[in-house]
């Protein structure tokens, strides 16, 4: 999955989720941070309040990605993460050279 600095949200919590599970190797850059619910309220005519009304908890690891960002498995810019993933799927031998690595901090 290629993520970017701009990635937040709803794209953070399926690339979260699936690096947990080992479903998928993230690829690109750390992600915002966003995984809490808010509900905006409004205090004036000119002024909202954001208030976090619930927490993410990933069944896996126990945590989220809010205020950190999903760490990418393979840390490169997001304008080169394309061009790394299909050099990865086209040369079996970094594509199984990153697989051994990553079962390796999986344990």
């Amino acid at each position: 999955m290629l993520t970017s600095s701009a990635t937040f949200s709803g794209g953070e919590d399926v690339a979260y989720t699936l690096q947990a599970h080992g479903r998928a190797v993230v690829i690109g850059e750390t992600t915002r941070g966003g995984a809490h619910p808010t509900v905006r309220h409004a205090v004036t005519v000119h002024v909202q309040v954001t208030v976090p009304s619930a927490r993410t908890v990933n069944t896996v690891t126990g945590t989220n990605w809010e205020g950190v960002g999903v760490l990418p498995d393979v840390p490169v810019p997001a304008d080169r993460a394309l061009d790394m993933a299909l050099d990865m799927v086209l040369d079996p031998a970094l594509g199984k050279a990153l697989g051994t690595a990553l079962a390796a901090d999986r344990r």
